[in-house]
């Protein structure tokens, strides 16, 4: 007995329909009004939420030291780091403070960016997050009202 066989139609209709579903949002072309931005999260609090700085600290990120390594803060409040990134190589400046860490962005050679952290008395740790950085040097503390 022969097997019945399907209209060749019905399978050209089939392969078809699974094609066009398969390639539905394939090269799908938009015009640039229809692309949507987005705005990065900055990672440390605006200045304006902290209020006006107690003290600041300028450091200067090289490869691969924090200078300076262990500065000393008079007064408890909020601290405004100014990291200016003199080295060949990009750095970050973290700061662990008792509400997680505040970042500046990472720095290009010659850049520089302000942060602001709320630190009460005690001792904190700042580095360079980067690859191996923290490892290789670029650690310190930052002693508070101590």
């Amino acid at each position: 007995m022969i097997a019945p066989q399907r209209p060749v139609l019905v399978v050209c209709g089939c392969v078809a329909s699974m094609l066009a579903l398969a390639c539905a949002g394939c090269g799908e072309q938009r015009g640039i009004g229809a692309m949507q931005r987005t705005t990065p999260t900055p990672l440390s609090t605006p200045k304006a939420a902290l209020g006006t700085a107690v003290a600041s600290v300028d450091v200067s990120l090289t490869e691969y030291r924090l200078s300076p390594a262990n500065p000393r803060v008079a007064h408890a409040g909020v601290i405004e780091f100014a990291a200016t990134n003199d080295g060949e190589a990009r750095h970050e400046l973290r700061v662990d403070g008792p509400t997680g860490e505040v970042s500046t962005p990472v720095l290009g050679p010659g850049e520089h960016a302000t942060i602001r952290v709320m630190l009460p008395p005690g001792t904190y740790k700042w580095y360079c997050p980067i690859a191996d950085h923290e490892q290789r040097g670029m650690v310190g503390r930052v002693r508070v009202a101590e």
